[in-house]
């Protein structure tokens, strides 16, 4: 396995957390990237209810957005706007998340959606403030100390498979080719579920004489999404079916592909060394029309 990349880490936590500053530097120290709420962007502050003017700002610190048409008001303002989409892309962007107790109820949601998007999320205890809770066993660790979470993260590769796929030397030239590479591995998973040779075969021509009836060779920017859509949700009626944990299998099997050696294909889409496939090799003169997605850098 290659040397453990550094993380790209959300730290969540409270504005009245006096540790928060200390914990941040301390992941900094040991190479981590950090998004730190309290300065989200170059020349920018963290958020306050203050910053949204209206009632909210009436009261003074500590008085904002007290209540319900108060806080409709603001988070209804382009301030409040702003700070949402400042943190909403840190949680895009950031790999792990790290709940930093003491903290409240924003921070959960944001430790939340970080555990639900399948990111490995921890959560570091504090005695102020300390409460059970019996759901943080959601989550990939509790520790006490950020140095435990720092050996734990040291120990394997970040659970983001946008940065395995660039990391091994994927890339994005031709997307067709990306979407022929989850053909192939739609064809293994029919196999072990128990399909014959002529079932898929039959399957596979009934589609491509639909398409062709259909005039629709040469690809259609606007039926990715949908397309993908029907991809993404049947995988998730299948994993229901078959009893599969989808957070824990992907990520098992991440780790899997962080230790093999990969080669990509002319397209971008990663093979066993030695295995990219013919249609894959080289781009010139196979295409007989521009790929529509990969125009614009899509």
């Amino acid at each position: 396995m290659p040397n453990v990349l550094p993380r790209r880490i959300y730290a969540a936590s409270s504005w009245r957390n006096p540790i928060q500053p200390e914990i941040v530097r301390r992941m900094r120290d040991a190479g981590h990237e950090v998004y730190d709420f309290r300065h989200p962007a170059p020349g920018q502050e963290g958020f306050s209810w203050l910053d949204c003017g209206g009632e909210a700002a009436a009261g003074g610190p500590g008085a904002g957005a007290r209540t319900i048409p108060a806080y409709l008001e603001a988070v209804r303002s382009k301030r409040a706007a702003q700070g949402f989409a400042l943190d909403e892309a840190a949680l895009e962007w950031c790999d792990t998340c790290i709940l930093v107790l003491p903290c409240g109820r924003s921070a959960h949601l944001e430790l939340g959606y970080a555990a639900g998007q399948g990111k490995d999320t921890y959560v570091l205890l504090h005695e102020d403030k300390f409460e059970p809770e019996l759901m943080y066993l959601l989550n990939t660790g509790i520790a006490t100390d950020i140095e435990q979470i720092l050996a734990w993260m040291a120990e394997r590769q970040p659970g983001d498979v946008r940065r395995w796929h660039v990391s091994s030397g994927g890339h994005f030239a031709r997307p067709a080719g990306l979407a022929l590479r989850l053909l192939r591995e739609v064809v293994e998973l029919c196999v072990a579920a128990g399909a014959t040779e002529d079932e898929i075969i039959g399957h596979t021509v009934e589609e491509i004489a639909k398409s062709r009836q259909r005039n629709e060779f040469g690809g259609d920017p606007l039926a990715v999404s949908g397309e993908w859509a029907d991809c993404a949700i049947l995988l998730k009626v299948f994993a229901h079916h078959a009893g599969i944990h989808e957070s824990q299998t992907a990520r098992a099997k991440l780790d899997v592909l962080w230790r093999r050696a990969w080669e990509p294909g002319a397209s971008g889409a990663l093979y066993r060394p030695g295995s990219v496939p013919v249609f894959d090799r080289v781009l010139d003169g196979l295409l007989r029309e521009p790929d529509p997605l990969a125009q614009g850098g899509a």
